[in-house]
């Protein structure tokens, strides 16, 4: 009777060792899988960051140095990439008696998106931002001028095809330069510039233009999609505004 005891309590002894090495192994599992799936999201948002980067150090050799085109190849890596909200942009100078001396007009300059769940990377109007759900951040700032004896302002304006790749592929981004106009050179008539913008990344585009010396105001639905900013700089000297416009195409 003792013997048919101690086989009684050696299987109950397996038994529950088994079951808690089985319960340790899959949570194990499904914690571990759940970090590898967020340090794989992760990276691959990183990746895209990076991919920008250099798309708009490609831009600005076309738009600074002449190039007539240029390629970036973007690995989507279960992303898409495509065109979406444009930025909406304006530039106007005063004298010092508050007279309107010049405007360049409202330009909606399209974008190049990189969307990977809830993550956005965007190419527009120079800059490169990163939108999440709990925020936005810049990763490269635009080529603006802001100094108080020159401000040089480039209107990046991208024509981007339409439609979306998606998938795991490696995308190559070709950009072309297409037309490069001065809108705006005045020297010694302009006191006061001021910047609209428009933009699905307000609070890092706000940031910036007040780090270069500006004084931004916001109109519209705080930090919304939709935020206007209205930029100020005074007692500038010589400004200018150059228009390009640059096609886009992904293969």
């Amino acid at each position: 009777m003792l013997q048919d005891r101690r086989g009684v309590s050696e299987t109950i002894g397996f038994v529950l060792v088994f079951s808690l090495i089985v319960l340790t192994v899959g949570v194990v599992l499904t914690a571990g899988y759940g970090g590898l799936q967020d340090a794989r999201d992760a990276e691959r948002v990183n990746n895209a960051e990076r991919a920008f980067d250099v798309f708009a150090d490609n831009v600005e050799d076309i738009t600074h140095h002449g190039a007539p085109s240029r390629g970036t190849e973007i690995r989507l890596a279960e992303a898409t990439i495509s065109s979406g909200p444009p930025t909406y942009l304006n530039v106007s100078g005063f004298n010092a008696s508050g007279t309107n001396r010049f405007t360049t007009g409202n330009y909606s300059i399209d974008p190049v998106v990189y969307r990977a769940e809830d993550t956005r990377v965007r190419y527009s109007a120079g800059a490169v931002t990163r939108i999440q759900t709990d925020g936005a951040g810049m990763v490269e700032p635009p080529e603006f001028v802001l100094s108080q004896d020159h401000v040089i302002v480039p209107i990046i304006q991208l024509s981007v095809e339409e439609g979306a790749v998606s998938g795991s592929k490696t995308v190559l981004v070709r950009t072309e330069r297409n037309i490069r106009r001065d809108v705006v050179d005045d020297s010694g008539t302009v006191d006061t510039l001021r910047l609209n913008i428009s933009t699905p990344a307000p609070d890092p585009w706000e940031q910036y233009l007040e780090r270069q010396g500006m004084n931004c105001t916001r109109l519209g639905a705080g930090g919304g999609e939709r935020a206007k900013l209205t930029c100020t700089k005074p007692d500038v000297e010589r400004v200018r505004v150059v228009w390009y416009q640059i096609r886009v195409s992904f293969s």
